[in-house]
């Protein structure tokens, strides 16, 4: 099944969202917009380019408990 984005005028919306209701489920699936997607994408670019610049570093899981229990251990006293 292929994924189709839309810009509909809100003029027209009621009359293109009955349209697509007159199909079967199983031919035609109504997809709410997720508008966080474009905002996410745009951040998760802008790390992977500090990440291969050298801007930024990444850890493993067991390094970053590491740095975590050295830093709880600094104010435990």
């Amino acid at each position: 099944m292929a994924t189709l984005k839309l810009k509909v005028s809100d003029k027209i919306l009621d009359k293109v969202i009955w349209l697509l209701g007159q199909f079967k489920s199983e031919d035609l699936q109504i997809v709410e917009s997720d508008d966080s997607f474009e905002a996410n994408k745009r951040h998760v670019q802008h790390e992977l380019n500090r990440l291969e610049s050298g801007a930024s570093k990444s850890y493993s899981i067991d390094q970053g408990d590491e740095i975590l229990e050295n830093s709880i251990r600094q104010y435990e006293n």
